[in-house]
């Protein structure tokens, strides 16, 4: 048993070798007590950890009579020994824990048929939830199943024979460039709240970084002279706080910078050297570029971002839906027409970039690249949105330089 964040334990339990490898075999299930702090719970992570005993003693634990719970427990314990990132450990815990766990956790491995996971995926529906959102619940369960096959818990993962709602692609809500002109001259004016959000739409507009990619910039991965920013780390944040880790898929990578891109960063260097001069205090290299604390040792927060550009958008909303009372008192913002909406999320910006990457004619590769894909397919699958501008220039490239005959009635 052991504390592997305040309040949170894991517990594992040792229940033979392996009769290929002769590796050691533990089963492993995690505890979380009520209360974040250190020592938290750990009375009754010791009465976890003794009935997880008892059970393994008496064979119900390992094999097909194991629990679906116990192998999600088990599961989610291992892709976070291979590494899987902390925001993803996160949502499967709380997928586990408000969704999977009270339907499905008690059903025993020999018993569960995809008949029950269909039912459950229906009673997921019925309830409110997205057909997205129950399709993601269905990937962990088959991947769990998959990964028990191999450890010979299933014979066979019947989520494979399961229905889930079928995928359809979302509209992308994709920015224009005049939005995104606007979007920064709202945030850039001297009332703002948030001054630097203006700094940061316009980095992610024009780099197609991710947020958390964003929180992460120190001062030292910006050259200067090369007139580029080396990605390095991505800072996460889930509801047991903050930290760093690699980029997404690994893909550190150096991006070149335009002239607007280069002078919003210097801008914003001088303005926090000037800050940090005032307070006394040194504003190193290693700084972070978007920061909280006048020296920018610690990053400013993924979700904090997220709630600034919010507020940005509904304030843009604001005169339309101002204007549109006057005439009906009962309106919503959902009847504002497409024109005057504002309901863009933070990740638009990175469609925005890429939509535009593409619209000027580069190829998959270097807009791959230049978002952090290893593969070129995913880009083209999920960050290019057919506008209507390019949908009118697909329709007058297929004319230029064909002549028709006159085909009026004789």
């Amino acid at each position: 048993m052991r504390e592997k964040a305040p309040g949170r334990w894991e517990l594992r339990v040792y229940v033979g070798r392996d009769g290929v490898t002769g590796r050691p075999k533990q089963i492993s299930r995690v505890y979380t007590a009520p209360r974040r702090e250190p020592g938290a719970g750990k009375r009754e992570a010791a009465k976890q950890l003794a009935a997880l005993v008892a059970e393994v003693e008496k064979g119900t634990q390992g094999g097909s009579s194991s629990t679906l719970g116990a192998l999600l427990d088990e599961y989610i314990a291992h892709i976070e020994r291979m590494g899987r990132a902390p925001t993803t450990l996160y949502g499967y815990r709380r997928i586990v824990t408000k969704r999977i766990g009270p339907a499905l956790g008690s059903k025993r491995l020999d018993k569960l048929t995809a008949h029950d996971l269909d039912r459950f995926y229906a009673d997921q529906l019925a309830s409110g939830l997205g057909g997205r959102s129950v399709h993601h619940i269905h990937r962990q369960i088959s991947a769990a199943l998959r990964q028990g096959r191999k450890w010979g818990w299933v014979a066979t993962n019947v989520a494979e024979d399961a229905t889930p709602p079928k995928l359809r692609r979302a509209e992308m809500n994709v920015p224009s460039p005049e939005q995104v002109t606007a979007l920064i001259g709202e945030a850039a004016r001297p009332e703002t709240r948030a001054p630097e959000i203006a700094a940061v739409i316009t980095v992610l507009a024009l780099t197609g970084m991710r947020r958390g990619e964003l929180c992460g910039l120190r001062w030292s991965d910006v050259d200067w002279q090369g007139s580029a920013v080396n990605i390095n780390q991505a800072i996460w944040q889930t509801g047991e706080g903050i930290g760093a880790k690699s980029p997404k898929s690994h893909q550190a990578r150096r991006l070149l910078l335009g002239k607007n891109a280069v002078a919003v960063l210097a801008d914003r260097h001088a303005r926090a050297s000037a800050d940090a001069e005032m307070a006394k205090v040194r504003l190193p290299d290693s700084a972070y570029i978007f920061s909280p604390d006048v020296d920018g040792s610690e990053p400013i927060h993924p979700d904090s971002v997220t709630r600034a550009f919010n507020r940005l958008c509904r304030r843009m909303e604001e005169p339309a839906l101002v204007k549109l009372r006057e005439s009906n008192p009962k309106a919503t913002r959902a009847d504002l027409a497409a024109t005057d909406r504002w309901d863009f999320r933070l990740h638009d910006l990175r469609h925005y970039t890429a939509t535009q990457l593409f619209a000027a004619g580069l190829n998959p590769k270097t807009v791959a690249d230049r978002l952090g894909h290893a593969d070129p397919s995913v880009t083209l699958r999920v960050y290019t949105a057919n506008t209507n501008a390019q949908a009118q220039e697909a329709a007058d490239s297929l004319e230029a330089g064909l002549v028709l005959p006159p085909m009026g009635r004789r």
